[in-house]
């Protein structure tokens, strides 16, 4: 029965059309001899799962563009005729037979819908020319890739309204200073295309660093398959991508079939949950009042607070890392929990940052008690960890720090932190709780609310955090000190790497 639930739940959450019948496999279509098909007859298209796919043939000229169905398995480049086919994997996503061969001038991929549509993604891999251009040199441009070279694929989503918005998605990035971190694709890998929104159709285009006269020497081919697909499984990871809501939106289980409970006014409410990654995350909703406590998604990008119908904006403008989707979460008293759907485990993190409101309370006042957060302000969660036998452990993180006598160590957080979960031992489910120095007879008049991404996830090793602070602490050389974990420190530093105003703070013996 909760398997039949979380799909419904699911389906709910997904815009018109995205439906798991759209996905493009390529698998239906047949290919030559030599395992490609480029050549389809006067109609030079193919179609499939709602999607037209728009092409060119001149056998005359030994020419083709567009997209071509390739069973390859081949992942070398010796000869333009049959090796052009070839993609650097051998197969396609999950080791499936067919995938598409892309090689763009100008063609589209039409939605079959006159109100167009919006299209979740792709899996996306090089071809196996262009990884021998990127490792060998392309004939025409000397040398293999080195530092500043590039090979970059645009991806167009044509809007009905006769406007377009451009994703840019690295096939190759040798642009670093640091060698290390040269790479190509090599290995099928998810392109997210619903920041495009509704598209009425999709055009490709290629670039790269390496160009003559005529345009790009590197050969401007990719590989794709499940076009109109599912992302890939983040199991042990809850980074909210997989639940789609439209572009610049939020859900609050409004809508959704649920179990009747009584809240602690008496008034009946629907409570629900989604899964993201292996976990369910509750979600309580009044009808009687549309408000609602627990969990939300939200991927709208405006930081500002003008009204309450700003409650799901937070002070970023993105997830964790420029991802789409984030939770923000607002706590009360009913414990709305994550759940540990694979049974007790210890939680390595999760990234937190403040909601919009919060930081319109903290700088401009909540409304209710006077002024902008100053000397012996506070806003804090605290999150609480539940073991199998009952007991609990919690960790306390402050979004807003205003203790200290000193104005320069005032901070809140305004960047994606990492919070340090483990501590938390083995736990069963997590819940949180927000409190504030600001309360009247009613209680706290802070906003009470925090966003959240990549629930056990990883931290960022490679940047650490960003150091949480005011704006008016940007440009000072004192404020707090901060592990790579988002501890504050005090006292005399020992040996090791931490972060000050937003950069890296190293100490030596």
């Amino acid at each position: 029965m909760k398997k039949l639930y979380i799909t419904m739940l699911a389906t709910l959450f997904v815009g018109a059309h995205c439906l798991a019948d759209d996905v493009v496999t390529f698998e239906e279509f047949e290919v030559n001899n030599d395992g490609y098909q480029n050549d389809f007859g006067d109609d030079a298209c193919f179609e499939a799962g709602g999607f037209t796919f728009n092409c060119n043939y001149f056998p005359e000229w030994y020419y083709w563009s567009g997209f071509a169905i390739s069973s390859r398995t081949n992942t070398s480049f010796k000869s333009y005729e049959i090796d052009q086919f070839n993609s650097c994997v051998g197969s396609g996503v999950n080791g499936s037979q067919k995938f598409v061969v892309a090689y763009p001038q100008g063609e589209t991929i039409d939605v079959d819908a006159p109100e167009g549509r919006q299209i979740t993604g792709f899996y996306v891999t090089n071809n196996a020319w262009t990884v021998d251009a990127i490792l060998n040199g392309d004939g025409m441009t000397p040398g293999a890739f080195d530092t500043g070279d590039y090979l970059t694929l645009w991806i167009i989503g044509n809007h009905p309204d006769e406007t377009a918005d451009t994703l840019y998605y690295y096939l190759a990035d040798y642009r670093s200073e640091n060698v290390e971190e040269h790479y190509y694709v090599n290995d099928w890998r998810w392109v997210d295309l619903t920041a495009l929104g509704t598209v009425e159709s999709i055009t490709f285009r290629i670039d790269s660093s390496r160009k003559n006269d005529w345009g790009p020497t590197t050969p401007t081919y990719f590989c794709m398959d499940d076009f109109n697909g599912v992302a890939p499984s983040t199991t042990g990871i809850a980074t909210f991508e997989e639940i789609a809501i439209d572009p610049e939106s939020s859900y609050n289980g409004a809508g959704v079939e649920g179990k009747e409970i009584t809240n602690s006014w008496g008034m009946t409410c629907i409570q629900s949950t989604f899964r993201s990654g292996s976990y369910d995350f509750t979600t309580i909703y009044d009808p009687n009042y549309a408000s609602w406590s627990g969990f939300a998604i939200s991927n709208e990008t405006s930081t500002s607070y003008a009204s309450y119908s700003d409650q799901f904006r937070n002070c970023v403008g993105s997830g964790y890392d420029g991802s789409n989707n984030y939770a923000v979460v607002f706590p009360s008293v009913m414990h709305e929990a994550i759940v540990m759907t694979n049974g007790p485990e210890t939680i390595s993190g999760m990234y937190i940052t403040n909601s919009a409101w919060n930081v319109s309370a903290y700088t401009e006042g909540d409304g209710m008690t006077p002024g902008i957060f100053t000397i012996g302000d506070w806003c804090k969660l605290t999150i609480t960890g539940e073991h199998t036998d009952g007991t609990t452990t919690n960790k306390e993180v402050y979004l807003a720090d205003y203790r200290s006598e000193n104005p320069s160590n005032h901070y809140y957080i305004n960047q994606w932190q990492w919070i340090d979960l483990s501590s938390l031992g083995e736990v069963q489910q997590i819940w949180f709780e927000v409190t504030s120095s600001r309360n009247n007879d009613w209680g706290m008049t802070t906003p009470g609310y925090f966003c959240m991404d990549n629930f056990n996830g990883e931290p960022d090793a490679t940047v650490g955090i960003s150091c949480p602070r005011t704006p008016q602490l940007e440009t000072t050389n004192d404020g707090p000190i901060f592990t790579l974990q988002g501890v504050k420190v005090e006292g005399t530093l020992k040996p090791g790497v931490y972060v000050k105003n937003g950069h890296k703070l190293i100490i030596k013996n």
